[in-house]
């Protein structure tokens, strides 16, 4: 593995938080009907931008939309969520799609199709937030992307990397599907003391 995108594999092994043994969602493969219709890499992405990081204009505009898209993603305050995750590089190739669970904004678990939990310190596994501390981190270095993002809430939905000179330095990363989770449990404060007798 002498090539990696910058995008796909910068910084992922920072994100882990051990996953918790046994646990996973409701109906797993639900989740995963979103997946019928994923790109693969092949041919053009509604929506989707093109950048030429050598031209520092282009490179410019990235960050400044980089900057717009996450100070949206931001402003609408999702910090529990789900959501389909697929990334994949010239090596090891293209990996299966994931559901990830984010809580606070941090990775918390993933399961694959079958509902298998998945060790979220894997380089595929990430948050949004995530996402775009890869992207923004690859701003410096010579190469295209691709980039797309959701219409209503603001995050990257496909990005394509490639390193030049290339050919064999991309990497593709789509997320979708994205879904509100409820907050982490809580537990309640017990009750105070009661200066009452019980009757």
């Amino acid at each position: 593995m002498t090539h990696f995108a910058p995008v796909a594999l910068t910084g992922l092994l920072i994100l882990g938080v051990i996953p918790l043994a046994g646990q996973r969602p409701p109906k797993v493969s639900a989740f995963f009907k979103d997946t019928g219709s994923a790109n693969n890499g092949l041919g053009a992405v509604p929506g989707a931008k093109s950048f030429d990081l050598r031209t520092p204009g282009q490179r410019d505009s990235l960050r400044a939309t980089l900057r717009k898209q996450r100070a949206l993603w931001s402003a609408g305050g999702v910090r529990d969520y789900r959501f389909l995750l697929r990334v994949g590089c010239f090596c090891p190739g293209t990996r299966g799609w994931l559901l990830m669970e984010v809580r606070g904004g941090q990775p918390l678990r993933a399961w694959d199709r079958a509902g298998k939990a998945v060790p979220i310190t894997d380089w595929n596994t990430l948050s949004i937030d995530g996402l775009f501390d890869n992207l923004e981190r690859s701003l410096d270095r010579q190469g295209l992307v691709d980039i797309a993002f959701d219409s209503r809430r603001h995050f990257p939905t496909y990005v394509r990397t490639v390193t030049l000179p290339g050919p064999d330095s991309w990497g593709i990363i789509e997320a979708r599907g994205l879904r509100l989770v409820g907050s982490a449990p809580t537990i309640p404060a017990p009750a105070p003391p009661s200066n009452h007798p019980r009757p």
